[in-house]
């Protein structure tokens, strides 16, 4: 195969899955909608903007002729900066750190997020969730982790149902009421 037709190659197979993920988004059911952009919208935005940048890639690999990889500021980085200037200063690699409990820890969280969000709803296990994970991090300002997640929640509330218009689970019992106070308080019925 020629080289310039294997550089395009992953991005002309994903232009046409996102050619056939625009097609069956177009099949989504819109009736209903009262005016307001439909449950197709936010779909058929993403495939779209996917499709563009597939374009984007076959475009400048073919016609530019440009396949350069972005590697960042540190890709040229393949030694230690202070070897430069004295070579003497050269150490053996420090191995990066892992943390294995903290990923299962990580894992468990949002394991126990999907399990727990239709009881207690979104807005109280997405807080919750937020300032799990910022103690798990490491975070250790309690005030301050509850303001975020708060804060946090509170914005994606809003992100979710105002603007997407995507309907979240509102929980049980008195989780129900806070979710039906909150939405209230934003003006949704």
């Amino acid at each position: 195969m020629p080289e310039r037709l294997r550089l395009v190659l992953p991005h002309s197979v994903m232009l046409l899955v996102s050619v056939a993920l625009y097609w069956a988004a177009t099949q989504i059911d819109t009736s209903g909608t009262g005016g307001r952009i439909g449950p197709d919208f936010w779909p058929k935005l993403v495939i779209g903007f996917m499709g563009l940048l597939c374009l984007y890639e076959i475009v400048k690999r073919l016609v530019v002729h440009n396949s350069v990889d972005a590697t960042g500021l540190t890709g040229e980085l393949e030694r230690n900066p202070a070897e430069a200037v004295d070579p003497t200063m050269a150490s053996a690699p420090v191995p990066e750190p892992e943390y294995p409990r903290l990923l299962w820890a990580g894992t468990a969280l949002i394991v126990g997020y999907v399990v727990v969000v239709p009881w207690l709803g979104f807005f109280v296990t997405t807080a919750l969730f937020l300032a799990a994970f910022m103690w798990l991090g490491g975070y250790r300002r309690p005030l301050a982790a509850l303001a975020i997640s708060g804060i946090g929640a509170f914005v994606l509330v809003v992100v979710f149902m105002r603007v997407a218009y995507i309907s979240l689970p509102l929980g049980e019992g008195p989780f129900l009421s806070l979710s039906t106070a909150l939405l209230a308080l934003i003006g949704v019925k």
